[in-house]
């Protein structure tokens, strides 16, 4: 039987997978642990994830961390906290990663008794052409103003197909009158729905509107029956709690 971390780890792998291949990027997998390449200097979609505590063959893992170091492009590391042994720690120290923030791993059994939402400040909109899309990055790229990261955020969305977007992803922007303030991100895997990017502007945060776009997301689950996962800020978990969502694990991200 899957554990809950893992779901966690495979719905981040199917995110990680989607996100590359947007972008016609390489993504590289193996037994013990896959990694993107965006061929864009991004850490925000450069990941290296490790799939399991036991490394079968660090050599591989070392030939994509030189590789990427050789491009000089950024990447960040998720490992699951009860991955981090002595190897995965090894690991890291050699090519100087540090930790850089906790998450938590939190998961809501089923959707069966999501209610509909109870505040309607937002018209929101599954992504479907240009101008959405557009939209869609505004925001995003917004939380990275006056950073480095902000110029390799617009050069990846430059590059970024919706052609190459399956089904299983539906991004959503909200607004209020013309001005969209909020994003969401919806990823069916096999096993779990995950939810990323819950974004607003910071000039319009404190009036809801995040926890409006959660809660519409949890309502477009097509499959009542399955599990929802995300990863939240230490901050931010009691949010999911009021949701139903509960603590699965810990996920450690180095960079």
């Amino acid at each position: 039987m899957i554990t809950n971390q893992q779901l966690v780890i495979n719905n981040l792998e199917e995110k990680i997978r989607i996100f590359t291949h947007a972008v016609n990027g390489k993504f590289i997998e193996e037994e013990d642990f896959v990694m993107a390449n965006t061929e864009v200097p991004t850490d925000t979609f450069n990941i290296l994830l490790p799939k399991t505590s036991h490394i079968n063959n660090v050599s591989n893992i070392r030939n994509s961390i030189e590789n990427m170091s050789l491009k000089e492009y950024p990447f960040s590391t998720w490992i699951d906290s009860s991955f981090l042994n002595t190897d995965w720690q090894d690991l890291m120290q050699e090519y100087n990663l540090q930790e850089a923030e906790r998450n938590v791993m939190m998961k809501l059994e089923n959707t069966l008794n999501v209610g509909q939402r109870n505040s309607h400040q937002l018209m929101i909109t599954h992504v479907r052409n240009l101008d959405e899309l557009n939209d869609y990055k505004e925001v995003f790229i917004s939380l990275f103003g006056g950073t480095p990261e902000k110029d390799a955020l617009e050069n990846y969305f430059n590059k970024f197909s919706e052609v190459n977007l399956g089904s299983e992803i539906r991004m959503f922007i909200g607004r209020v009158g013309e001005i969209t303030v909020s994003t969401g991100l919806l990823i069916e895997s096999k096993e779990s729905y995950g939810i990323y990017d819950v974004m607003t502007k910071e000039t319009f945060r404190g009036k809801g509107y995040g926890s409006e776009m959660f809660q519409y997301l949890l309502t477009q689950t097509r499959d009542k029956q399955k599990p929802v996962v995300l990863q939240a800020s230490d901050d931010g978990k009691n949010i999911y709690k009021r949701f139903g969502f509960i603590d699965v694990g810990e996920m450690v991200v180095f960079e």
